[in-house]
């Protein structure tokens, strides 16, 4: 083939191949090698894969533990209940809240029955929160206040001795509240009874006369009317003993702790 005919060949050829792609604008061209890791890089890589396994391995142990540690504190704290208690609720315990709802409608106490709260037997509410004549206030806390039915009916069935005895008017800090027991400073692994919706704490006490004796100043000055509270509850036999600033200075300097008694 001469030299000119070789020419054109090599014109006509580099006519027909595919020009290369160009990057558009605002576009990088796009490489199929992936960029080099650095040994840095590679060495965090590491260390977080590390970790991760680490806590894969961990989470297994814990959550025996944990389950263990909330079935004793569950055991622990059966040692204060009334006799009988159990969690679910027995028949039997079912059958003495029925009994005792029955007992308030006999009695004339208007009583709504309340949603199911942790720990409380028969929950209900009694919207006026007068008892045998007594009216019981909140220290601080609004309405409704959830109790246990046999609180309910402790109160009214004392009640008007509690009247008798010039009380007119008790004001309270708490009735249900889910804590632990609290006696000479010290917070013990058992339930309080207030979790139960079965005790109530008393501020202070207003009388016929409208005097108001309140337990943190005025029971250290012999006040009449809290001590013939204090005696009267101690031995009317409807409540366990009464936590006093007398019988615990510490946790209750200023106030009277008031359980029912219960037995199922």
């Amino acid at each position: 083939m001469s030299t000119r005919a070789l020419m054109i060949v090599a014109v006509l050829a580099a006519l027909v191949a595919p020009a290369p792609a160009e990057a558009g604008p605002g576009r990088a061209a796009r490489s199929t090698e992936r960029p080099a890791v650095s040994a840095g890089a590679a060495t965090v890589h590491a260390r977080a894969g590390k970790k991760k396994k680490r806590k894969r391995a961990r989470r297994p142990a814990r959550r025996p533990a944990r389950k263990a540690r909330r079935a004793a504190g569950r055991g622990a704290m059966t040692s204060n209940m009334p006799e009988g208690w159990r969690w679910p609720p027995s028949a039997a315990m079912r059958t003495a809240g029925d009994a005792c709802k029955a007992r308030l409608d006999a009695l004339g106490v208007v009583w709504k029955p309340a949603a199911a709260i942790e720990r409380v037997v028969t929950p209900i509410t009694v919207p006026s929160m007068t008892f045998g004549g007594v009216t019981i206030v909140s220290w601080f806390r609004k309405p409704p206040f959830v109790m246990d039915c046999h609180l309910a009916l402790g109160l009214t069935t004392f009640g008007k001795d509690l009247y008798e005895l010039g009380v007119r008017e008790v004001t309270f800090s708490s009735i249900y509240r889910y804590t632990k027991v609290r006696v000479g400073g010290r917070t013990k692994n058992t339930l309080s009874r207030h979790a139960l919706g079965l005790a109530i704490d008393v501020r202070s006490v207003t009388d016929a006369d409208g005097r108001v004796a309140v337990v943190a100043t005025d029971y250290k000055l012999d006040d009449p009317l809290l001590l013939r509270l204090e005696d009267f509850l101690n031995d009317a036999g409807g409540f366990r003993t009464v936590l006093t600033p007398k019988n615990d200075p510490i946790s209750h300097h200023d106030h009277f702790h008031v359980e029912v008694k219960l037995e199922y």
